[in-house]
């Protein structure tokens, strides 16, 4: 227990480091952002709770109703900054399932708590838990396990290495943190906790790399390094956004954001579940399909998504596209050039209709 108190200074001081580089940080997504944040006040708060509580705990007895209140945030916050925090990582689209199991959870808890069914504290102002204490553990596991979920779905436009290392950190997570869930005198579910939040905010840095910031497709970088492993049977699809400039210039470089954002849209709807989808210039993006996609279909479902997208719009949006498939014992460089030579062929027969 002695210990306990020792560690705890080094993890506030951790806590309040990663906030600041949370807060300064200009790479990571905004609700990423707002997740971390959420996530390490969280445990500040929490954390204070839990000291809190191992003070109070056979304390004079006029400091019961503290001793309970303590414990009665420090259950109900671990899994809701679980939840808050695996929602931001799917940059907040799936809050609801983390706010409708939030609230049952509160309602569930709070009830239990006022009968003593989760945790106790006795008029001795001595804790122990309650009969139903197993309640708080499976809605613990269910966090973590959308925390995984929501990791795994956040990784799948990357490679395969952070599948497992996101299956390898939620198993350490649960291990670690499990400690003090079987063995009450040991605390380690908030060194843990913390200790995973910063591997994730190093994680989520990582990853964020590998994507273009502001179309939320794979960045350039990482298309130079995924098109030099094309495999047989791939088909390697470039494409150019079509009078760009024209839209700048007559329209204004917010009418060309839009124009970019709704191509990229179109191309994680259509492309994400077939390939990986990259942006490797301003106005040019491209596609890796694998080995059983079918591009021309593909392609023709690509521009109708770009068509309904950009209906309402006081400038038409059309992106010319190119593809080539390779082939076994062909060359890299001879797959990239002739989707390009295709590409440009196109963008080439859609001038020459416009100048007739």
């Amino acid at each position: 227990m002695e210990q306990y108190f020792y560690e705890l200074p080094i993890i506030l001081m951790t806590l309040l480091c990663m906030i600041y580089l949370t807060v300064t940080n200009k790479y990571i997504l905004s609700a990423q952002k707002k997740g971390f944040l959420i996530a390490f006040l969280g445990e500040v708060f929490i954390i204070v709770c839990e000291y809190t509580t191992v003070i109070l705990d056979g304390s004079d007895v006029k400091f019961r109703f503290l001793h309970i209140i303590a414990n009665y945030f420090g259950f109900l916050l671990t899994p809701v900054i679980l939840l808050i925090f695996a929602s931001s990582i799917g940059r907040f689209h799936r809050l609801k399932y983390a706010v409708i199991s939030s609230a049952v959870y509160f309602i569930v808890f709070t009830v239990l708590s006022a009968l003593n069914q989760v945790f106790y504290v006795d008029s001795q102002n001595n804790y122990s838990r309650g009969k139903l204490f197993w309640i708080y553990v499976v809605f613990y596991f269910f966090a973590t396990i959308c925390l995984l979920y929501e990791t795994l779905r956040y990784s799948q436009k990357g490679f395969f290495r952070h599948k497992v290392f996101a299956i390898l950190l939620s198993v350490c997570f649960l291990a670690s943190a499990s400690i003090q869930i079987f063995n009450t005198q040991v605390h380690t579910m908030r060194v843990t906790a913390v200790f995973i939040f910063c591997i994730y905010y190093a994680y989520c840095i990582e990853l964020a790399n590998l994507f273009d910031m502001f179309t939320g497709v794979l960045s350039q970088g990482t298309y130079l390094k995924k098109v030099e492993k094309l495999k047989a049977n791939q088909t390697l699809i470039i494409m150019d956004v079509d009078r760009l400039k024209y839209i700048n210039d007559n329209f204004g470089h917010l009418a060309g954001d839009k124009t970019l954002i709704i191509v990229s849209k179109a191309l994680k709807s259509v492309f994400n579940n077939h390939g990986h989808c990259f942006r490797i210039g301003g106005d040019e993006f491209a596609v890796i399909l694998g080995d059983n996609a079918d591009a021309k279909n593909l392609i023709l479902r690509f521009e109708k998504d770009i068509e309904d997208r950009s209906k309402n719009l006081e400038f038409g949006v059309s992106v010319s596209v190119g593809y080539y498939k390779y082939l076994e014992g062909d060359l890299v460089e001879n797959v990239i050039r002739c989707a390009d030579e295709n590409m440009y062929a196109e963008k080439n027969r859609k001038k020459s209709i416009i100048h007739n």
